[in-house]
């Protein structure tokens, strides 16, 4: 049985992944990293013990990240074409158009297993993409425990997989190395 997880390297080039790197660390507009908690009145917050990284809040329409919405244009065909059953559900689905840089420093990540779609708020969404913007060796991988798969970084990988509780996911730290990523959503269309 397939695990409906999408590897797909060589996506992006190290040119096109370091030029959104710089665009991340110039930008005023970052912040530490946020979740959606399932406590505390189920509002947005900073938790470091569940994910300890800095985000800049993107729209794939800004010159900037225009390589990743190329990019991520080119791999869901790949991916519908690898699972058809994606797209055979009475519902269409699209790309939202907002998204997440994401930088981890040595030994911070996102530990917290978690899926996408997990609330009513994130219920919208139907398929999760990650692109990885630069090469982690020590460590920096993305588990998907109830596959028993690590998916290691590597320049201008995507991944896509359901936003399901079939896929939850968490993030392993690097000791060593820092780690950016690119990561949105495909969505229902309203």
């Amino acid at each position: 049985m397939t695990n409906f997880i999408g590897i797909y390297d060589n996506i992006m080039s190290e040119k096109s992944c370091n030029k959104i790197i710089d665009f991340f660390e110039e930008s005023e507009y970052k912040r530490p990293g946020r979740l959606y908690k399932l406590n505390a009145l189920d509002h947005i917050g900073i938790d470091k013990k569940a994910k300890d990284s800095t985000d800049l809040y993107c729209s794939l329409y800004e010159n900037e990240c225009k390589d990743i919405l190329f990019a991520l244009d080119k791999t869901t065909k790949k991916y519908i074409k690898d699972f058809p059953e994606s797209n055979d559900g009475p519902s269409a689905w699209c790309l939202e158009e907002r998204f997440n840089l994401q930088r981890y420093l040595p030994n911070q990540g996102y530990f917290s297993i978690h899926c996408e779609n997990g609330n009513l708020d994130t219920s919208h969404r139907i398929l999760a993409w990650m692109v990885y913007l630069n090469d982690v060796d020590d460590g920096g991988e993305t588990r998907f425990p109830s596959y028993d798969l690590n998916v290691k970084p590597r320049t201008g990988r995507v991944v896509i997989w359901p936003a399901f509780f079939t896929h939850m996911h968490h993030g392993i730290t690097s000791k060593t190395e820092t780690k950016y990523i690119a990561t949105g959503w495909y969505v229902y269309k309203i």
